[in-house]
């Protein structure tokens, strides 16, 4: 027969580990959702890199168009100086002047051509990429809402936790109580009473010595693992 304090000591540690769940949940959320909201920032920072790549393109699209203006500006006047001119070689220096330009503007206007071509692509893959991130983004978002709700309920519930743990301590032999609560300080995690089956200690699952296993049949002390501390019982 289970020692009666112990089994009181059981109840005890039912709603300790109940009430240890909610304050490490309690303790994790708030990372949780830092993770969340770096996750959001760093996804908002991989949209906003597509979209400086795409501008950059359409910036240099831009400065070529003005350079084709510029050049056909300057072919205009080349030819109308052409038609004023009245010696040869000067003639034919425009003529060359001519030629050249036309060659260059030919060759920025196929420049043009390309990019044209590239922020088509571009910017398709960047709506893509764009539609993809976004709906991560509200992923996340709703992973965030999720745990600030859970946040809220647990919070809520932190306070019956510990009113029942301090309801639950009320009868315990102070004994058995204190022995305990050094117990808890001393084992890293629950459970902090365990039961002995098979000669070994279910906390630790290490085998018990036989003045252990002899002595936890004796009810009106508590009893103790010496392998890892826990309390004990049969």
């Amino acid at each position: 027969m289970v020692d009666p304090q112990i089994e009181k000591l059981l109840i005890v540690q039912h709603h300790d580990i109940e009430l240890l769940k909610i304050q490490q949940d309690l303790i994790r959320l708030p990372a949780e959702q830092k993770a969340s909201e770096a996750s959001i920032e760093k996804e908002k920072a991989t949209i906003e890199v597509a979209r400086q790549s795409l501008l950059a393109k359409e910036l240099a699209r831009k400065e070529i168009d003005a350079e084709v203006k510029s050049k056909e500006g300057a072919l205009l006047r080349f030819r109308t100086q052409q038609s004023e001119v009245k010696k040869n070689d000067e003639y034919k220096a425009l003529l060359h002047q001519i030629e050249q330009t036309e060659i260059e503007i030919s060759e920025l206007e196929e420049r043009e051509i390309g990019i044209l071509l590239e922020i088509d692509s571009t910017r398709e893959q960047f709506e893509e990429e764009e539609s993809e991130i976004k709906s991560r983004i509200e992923a996340h978002h709703r992973g965030i809402n999720l745990l600030i709700e859970r946040e809220a309920t647990l919070s809520a519930s932190l306070e019956e936790a510990e009113a029942k743990v301090a309801e639950s301590r009320i009868d315990v032999n102070t004994l058995y109580l204190e022995q305990y609560d050094q117990v808890k300080k001393t084992v890293k995690r629950p459970p902090y009473i365990a039961e002995i089956k098979a000669h070994k200690c279910s906390g630790c699952h290490l085998k018990v010595s036989n003045d252990v296993a002899r002595a936890v049949f004796n009810a009106g002390e508590p009893h103790f693992c010496d392998q890892c501390a826990r309390m004990v019982y049969v």
